[in-house]
């Protein structure tokens, strides 16, 4: 969840959607806010019966996201705890609606905290996430897409986005930072290899705090708003930048993956283009704060080697 939180008055249309549901003693929890994302806010309910989340989408993808998940959430099967929805509700805060769950057990850790544990250099760690990713995307694809699951093509996605950087994050570059930011991007766009894979079931926001930690054991994943039919190494890029390298070495030999050129080349991309998405993202919603912060992180990015 980011820290850029523009939540206005949310606990009256909270309980009233709460009270009017087929729970409604919820409406009297405590409620407590956990997080708003790029796409939804997070509440957290608590009464004597147990602790909830209560997720409402902000705009149209996120109220899709919700929808989707409560259709494919069912019916995947994996080795740790994720969301299981209790039941859904006309969303008090935005589009369509949103979904209650009880709490999936462990701790959001940020990057920092993940590796003053270090998480990352446990063996165990990477072998869980393995056998995660392995099972998302053993998931039948023709199945994710009865549930409505959508492809993602995304030589065509990135393609778009270029001309959106070209437009808005560019001028905000060093000339040289600009320059070298178009060619990695066009480098990606033209190397056919990258495009070269098994369309699968992708969780596609594996993410360090969307792995929920019971002391030095990841018990629960959360946040299947993104989940997508795509390019499988997708699901290995925030662990790139948010447990590191090595960490994805690990991973990618406990699933029996390679580890080479080809996927760190695109690691490497998603890396610096997931920061100037941030960008656009952060100008299109009016954040000049998490803007600036998303220029600084790109430009160190864009330092490091190819």
């Amino acid at each position: 969840m980011s820290g850029h939180s523009r939540v206005g008055a949310w606990e009256g249309p909270v309980r009233r959607m709460l009270a009017g549901s087929g729970r409604p003693e919820l409406g009297w929890a405590e409620l407590r806010l956990l997080g708003e994302g790029q796409d939804s806010v997070a509440v957290s309910a608590v009464d004597r019966s147990g602790r909830y989340v209560v997720r409402m989408p902000k705009g149209a993808d996120g109220a899709v996201g919700v929808r989707v998940e409560a259709r494919l959430l069912p019916e995947l099967r994996v080795g740790v705890a994720i969301p299981r929805f209790l039941f859904t509700a006309p969303n008090p805060l935005g589009p369509g609606e949103c979904c209650v769950y009880p709490e999936v057990p462990g701790e959001v850790l940020n990057a920092d905290e993940w590796r003053r544990r270090g998480l990352s250099r446990r063996a165990e760690t990477a072998r869980t996430v393995a056998e995660f990713v392995d099972a998302v995307h053993a998931f039948p694809v023709r199945r994710a897409r009865e549930v409505e699951v959508a492809d993602w093509d995304t030589r065509r996605e990135f393609a778009s986005d270029l001309e959106l950087v070209r437009a808005q994050v560019i001028p905000l570059l060093p000339a040289a930072d600009g320059q070298r930011l178009l060619d990695l991007w066009d480098e990606f766009l033209s190397t056919d290899r990258n495009f070269e894979y098994e369309p699968m079931l992708i969780h596609a926001d594996v993410s360090v705090d969307h792995l929920l930690v019971t002391g030095d054991r990841i018990t629960g994943v959360i946040d299947f708003g993104d989940v997508r039919i795509g390019d499988p190494d997708y699901d290995l890029c925030y662990l790139w930048t948010g447990a590191g390298p090595e960490f994805v070495r690990q991973v990618q030999e406990f699933r029996g993956q390679p580890f080479d050129d080809r996927l760190i080349a695109k690691l490497r991309f998603w890396e610096r283009s997931d920061r100037a998405i941030d960008i656009l993202h952060a100008i299109e919603h009016r954040l000049p704060d998490f803007r600036d912060e998303s220029v600084h992180a790109l430009r160190a990015t864009l330092a490091g080697p190819d």
